[in-house]
């Protein structure tokens, strides 16, 4: 493993025996000047497939965040049976520190509807928590319970993104849903949003309850009514999805399931039309 650059004590920009330029981990090897070849056994982790922007990221964190980070999505990746990219670690890292300098000044982000998180994606929220332990243990900083939930959508996200390469019929049927809600409000949807993200992973994940035959059951029919008559056109598109979802998996939805989606509908009407 060939120096271009260091980045850090402990973090350098290499090249391959191959030629292909990477970014390795190991204690001390910012040390090796440009054009040294670094010994593997001195390298700890590797990542191909940096962005340049990622450049900068890491060399604004400190180690002890980088570290914790690959350690998160090493733990993370084992728990729920996944192969996160590279970046993740990366972009895990960036938001444990924005994370640790809000803490600082005392502002704290919560994740609308964070009960639904926990209902919803459990193990994700599981190891969320977890999390929380391993950060405050290798770093020493303990962050508020609270932001298991931001943790849990990182994890979300990469969940989806990952599952989506596996399964096209799922992506299609979200792209049906997607279409029956631009049709119903007479409005074009960004699917490169964060919004959108959001709701495609909810929808992710209620087709692969569909499919299993396990759907959300509560006892939250006073909700489920207020819900229903305060956004009554997000409730009448909810429920054409619902139709069109009952079709292709041959059963009815639960008034559980219809109350999220009528939920994570309005919100993206409604940040389209702010």
């Amino acid at each position: 493993m060939k120096v271009i650059k260091n980045i850090n004590n402990n973090i350098a920009h290499c090249v391959d025996s191959k030629g292909r330029e990477v970014v390795a981990f190991g204690k001390g090897i910012g040390f090796f000047k440009s054009g040294e070849e670094i010994p593997l056994d001195r390298i700890n982790r590797t990542f191909y497939n940096i962005k340049d922007s990622d450049y900068g990221i890491i060399r604004s964190i400190p180690t002890v965040i980088i570290n914790t980070a690959i350690y998160i999505i090493d733990y993370v990746s084992d728990q729920l049976s996944l192969d996160f990219p590279s970046s993740s670690a990366i972009t895990l890292a960036d938001h444990l520190q924005f994370a640790i300098e809000r803490k600082d000044k005392n502002i704290y982000l919560e994740p609308p509807l964070l009960q639904d998180l926990y209902q919803l994606y459990p193990e994700e929220m599981k190891v969320a928590l977890d999390s929380l332990k391993i950060i405050e243990k290798m770093t020493g900083e303990k962050l508020p319970r609270m932001e298991a939930g931001t943790l849990a959508m990182h994890f979300i996200a990469d969940r989806i993104n990952t599952r989506k390469k596996k399964t096209p019929d799922t992506e299609e049927i979200i792209e049906r849903c997607t279409k029956i809600i631009e049709d119903e409000f007479r409005v074009e949807i960004d699917r490169e949003s964060f919004n959108y993200s959001r709701f495609a992973t909810h929808l992710d994940y209620l087709v692969r309850r569909l499919a299993g035959h396990e759907q959300i059951e509560s006892q939250n029919k006073e909700i489920f009514e207020q819900i229903k008559n305060s956004y009554s056109d997000s409730y009448r598109c909810a429920m054409k999805i619902c139709y069109y979802l009952a079709e292709q998996y041959d059963g009815d939805i639960s008034n559980e399931e219809v109350l999220y989606l009528v939920i994570h509908i309005n919100r993206l009407i409604a940040r389209i039309e702010e």
